[in-house]
């Protein structure tokens, strides 16, 4: 009534002082058309649902579609409703949709978009904002839209070589080479048999059904592992490109976790970094093997944000507190001093094998982890390899 209050109470003025039946009859009209036109809103906002559908994670250059469903269920139809959804810029361009749609007692809408999944990181899709109206386009009523999706975009995965790193890394070595022992109690199928097979691993009837003499093959029992542990704060990378270089890190981060998997290694994961949704610092993946592991991890690379709590180095050794002797750590940094490469002596001298990665490194701070006996490699923002000996 607030909208037409001003006008309602000039004609009532006027309809008592003139003592008019005309008046009387348009100022009851009016109030009557009002009073009916907000409670055919209220009833029809009560019946309106909607809902947003969004993939969660999704990789880049891949189109991402997105649908938002409307769900008029009252009997009375809404003359209109505004739609407005809010879109990260890096997304979609522009970023923002915009629909009026009227809906139909029962009816449904869907509204669909599409977004453009081109770098890496952790979105929020939305708020979705509605707003609707009476008949007479005199009231207006914003109701609470849908909660702002959350999506993550991985990091691209490069192969190790397009990263400068060589195709045989000193980590992640494949089972035959570094599992020492199998478990009789864990098969894992058959294969032809080689004349250092001794005759008592023959799978007779695997061999009858083939023709050929086969092995029956079990899974190790002893698994090595390997803990990616990435730095990401600003201390420790310096330099103008500074984003750039720990963008780069934490791509050949991705792939190197990528790498192990494929092989079917457990990998971990740990980071100065900070993960905003879930509002942590120094982040940390235990160890284990799977694809939905791998997918773990490279959803809070994806997510990773700058770091401002301590540095990677301060969480070495508890984040690698459960490793096996002979489990690797891949130390991936911009950071160059001699006290990075005595914690990481510390580390070796409980039987855990080391890697060290440095962002854009000169020869002589390779060559300072190497006369030590710790395998040290480069990587550069521009991702073009270089031979730095």
């Amino acid at each position: 009534m607030r909208d037409l209050f001003w006008p309602i109470l000039i004609l009532l003025i006027i309809a008592v002082v003139l003592r008019s039946e005309l008046f009387f009859a348009m100022l009851y009209l009016i109030v009557g058309l009002q009073l009916a036109a907000r409670l055919w809103q209220r009833r029809g906002t009560r019946g309106l649902t909607w809902r947003r559908e969004l993939p969660a994670n999704a990789f880049p250059g891949e189109r991402i579609p997105v649908s938002i469903e409307l769900h008029n269920h009252s009997l009375l139809p809404l003359p209109w409703i505004s739609i407005h959804e809010s879109l990260p810029p890096a997304l979609h361009s522009p970023p923002m949709i915009r629909e009026v749609i009227s809906l139909g007692a029962g009816e449904r809408h869907t509204l669909n978009y599409t977004l453009m999944a081109q770098r890496r990181g952790y979105y929020r899709i939305g708020p979705l904002a509605l707003q609707t109206g009476d008949v007479l386009g005199i009231g207006e009523q914003s109701l609470a839209g849908e909660a702002p999706g959350e999506l993550t975009i991985y990091p691209p995965l490069p192969p190790l070589a397009d990263l400068g790193l060589p195709a045989s890394l000193p980590f992640g070595t494949l089972a035959a080479q570094r599992r020492l022992f199998s478990d009789p109690a864990r098969p894992a199928g058959v294969r032809p048999y080689e004349p250092a097979d001794g005759i008592r691993r023959i799978d007779w009837k695997s061999t009858a059904r083939a023709g050929t003499p086969q092995v029956r093959r079990h899974q190790p029992a002893i698994a090595l592992e390997t803990l990616v542990a990435l730095a990401f704060t600003r201390e420790e990378y310096g330099g103008r490109f500074a984003y750039d270089v720990m963008e780069r890190s934490l791509t050949a981060a991705a792939s190197i976790l990528a790498h192990l998997a494929a092989q079917r290694q457990p990998i971990g994961l740990c980071s100065s970094g900070r993960d905003p949704a879930h509002e942590s610092t120094n982040v940390r993946l235990p160890v284990a093997s799977g694809r939905s592991h791998l997918m773990l991890a490279l959803g809070i690379l994806g997510r990773l944000d700058v770091g401002n709590g301590q540095p990677l180095t301060d969480q070495l050794s508890e984040a690698s507190a459960g490793l096996g002797w002979g489990s690797t750590i891949v130390v991936i940094t911009g950071q160059r001093s001699e006290e990075l490469i005595g914690d990481l002596l510390v580390l070796r001298r409980r039987g855990l094998n080391i890697a060290l990665i440095l962002a854009e490194p000169q020869a002589e701070e390779l060559a300072l982890p190497r006369r030590h006996g710790i395998p040290a490699y480069g990587i550069w923002r521009d991702g073009h390899p270089r031979l730095v000996e």
